[in-house]
């Protein structure tokens, strides 16, 4: 395609209108994978915490000591708090006695915005996620994290709390939306090119048909080019043509066969203006029409006279070199003419001087007639 403005505009546009929808697209997405990770650590986590509260309660009940038992279970969780989720263990009064990282055994968690209360023990997945959504997590640091349940063991003052890490959650569901945006990105520009390339066809198609179009055009022009210069050459030669007239009117009348000797053309026509008979010279005449039944003779001078004859009398009386039959309702002068144009898709149109007060339309079927008149 010769102009490329409107790929760059295509690809503006596109560009635009996609970035918008992926981005709401990744939205959403992102969204819904966070809550869905979420309800599976969150289901993930109550099935350790209640496996180890159980089997803890169960020890205790078989008269294990209180030491042994928190020593076994810091042994099972130790060093998995880069888990997204992890278990600890703590007491009434809030002290860390079991923890992934050792050396927090024994702090106390102080933190004023944490979300599990005494009275509520499990948090919903939706809070989950407004909380994580608006977290700061530069404000927590890098081991930032937050007890989502408490599952009490039975017979002791022990609590198996359930944490998840926010700066792993957080730099999970960024790699997500990243993979998303990447995803989009490739997938956008896919649809690019397959929009270009079906541009680019449709472009050239088009194209080619406005070429094969824009040919046909110039064919026809030059035809009518060549058909108003041939008429040019043909009412200069018509003085040559009159020099012959005398010779080619003997020669009819020294036909054998009368049916086919035309009637010696005339040099004037009868007309009437008003109630005035008013004979017309032959070359005065620009085109002779029927209308409603009567027939006109114009004049060159563009004063219009009527006649008793039909056309077909008229025109037989005439010399044929001089004036052509353009179709049943007109007879125009060679005199006359002043351009020829394409009419339709075979038709003719001859415009006179002076101008015609009806159409003068050479049809398909006389086109050729028309021509070979014009010595074409």
């Amino acid at each position: 395609m010769k102009n490329y403005r409107i790929y760059i505009l295509i690809s503006v546009v596109f560009s635009v209108v996609y970035m918008l929808s992926s981005f709401v697209a990744v939205q959403i997405i992102s969204k819904n994978s966070t809550i869905l990770l979420l309800e599976h650590e969150i289901d993930s986590g109550r099935r350790r915490a209640k496996e180890i509260s159980l089997i803890s309660s169960k020890a205790l009940e078989n008269k294990v000591e209180k030491q042994d038992l928190v020593l076994a279970i810091q042994k099972s969780i130790e060093d998995v708090n880069d888990e997204i989720s992890f278990l600890s263990v703590i007491d009434w009064s809030g002290k860390m006695v079991c923890y992934p990282d050792i050396t927090k055994v024994g702090t106390i968690d102080t933190k004023k915005n944490a979300m599990i209360s005494n009275i509520k023990n499990e948090i919903l997945v939706e809070d989950l996620y407004k909380f994580i959504d608006n977290y700061d997590l530069d404000e927590e640091g890098l081991n930032a994290s937050e007890i989502i349940r408490l599952d009490p063991i039975a017979n002791s003052d022990l609590i198996v709390a359930t944490h998840i890490n926010l700066k792993n959650f957080i730099n999970k569901t960024g790699h997500f939306k990243s993979s998303y945006f990447i995803v989009f990105i490739i997938l956008g520009l896919l649809v690019l090119i397959l929009l270009l390339g079906i541009t680019r066809y449709l472009s050239s198609y088009y194209y080619e048909a406005l070429e094969k179009r824009s040919s046909r055009l110039e064919d026809g022009m030059l035809n009518l080019s060549k058909l108003n210069v041939s008429l040019e050459n043909y009412q200069k030669n018509i003085a040559i043509i009159k020099e012959k007239q005398a010779k080619d009117e003997i020669e009819a009348f020294e036909k054998e066969d009368e049916e086919d000797v035309k009637e010696f053309p005339k040099k004037r026509l009868l007309t009437y203006i008003r109630n005035e008979l008013m004979p017309v010279s032959i070359e005065d005449i620009s085109y002779i029409y029927v209308e409603n039944t009567i027939t006109y003779i114009v004049r060159k001078d563009g004063k219009r006279f009527t006649a008793n004859d039909s056309l077909d009398q008229i025109y037989s009386s005439l010399d044929d070199k001089l004036f052509f039959r353009a179709n049943r309702q007109i007879i125009v002068s060679i005199y006359a003419i002043d351009k020829i144009i394409k009419f339709g898709n075979s038709s003719l149109k001859i415009e006179t001087k002076p101008a015609s007060e009806i159409d003068i339309v050479i049809g398909k079927n006389k086109a050729s007639s028309f021509k070979q008149w014009l010595d074409l």
